[in-house]
């Protein structure tokens, strides 16, 4: 996977932005280790191990984007 994760993550913490980042994770345009990188990257404060959980549920489906974008972060 080539994808500049400068152009899905660029730390505006937006309800637009999170729900691309998480749409982007379940079409599987990125790993979930890039997803982790990425949020590392914003400035998130959570653990690695949070973040690829998190990572995993939207991956998985058990988190949609939509819950996830409307979380705030």
């Amino acid at each position: 996977m080539a994808t500049n994760l400068k152009k899905i993550f660029k730390g505006k913490e937006s309800k637009k932005e999170e729900m691309t980042e998480a749409k982007d994770l379940k079409k599987g345009k990125i790993s979930e280790k890039q997803y982790v990188k990425g949020e590392k990257g914003e400035g998130e404060k959570a653990s690695s191990k949070t973040l690829m959980a998190e990572a995993k549920r939207l991956k998985s489906g058990k988190e949609s984007p939509a819950m996830y974008a409307k979380k705030g972060k």
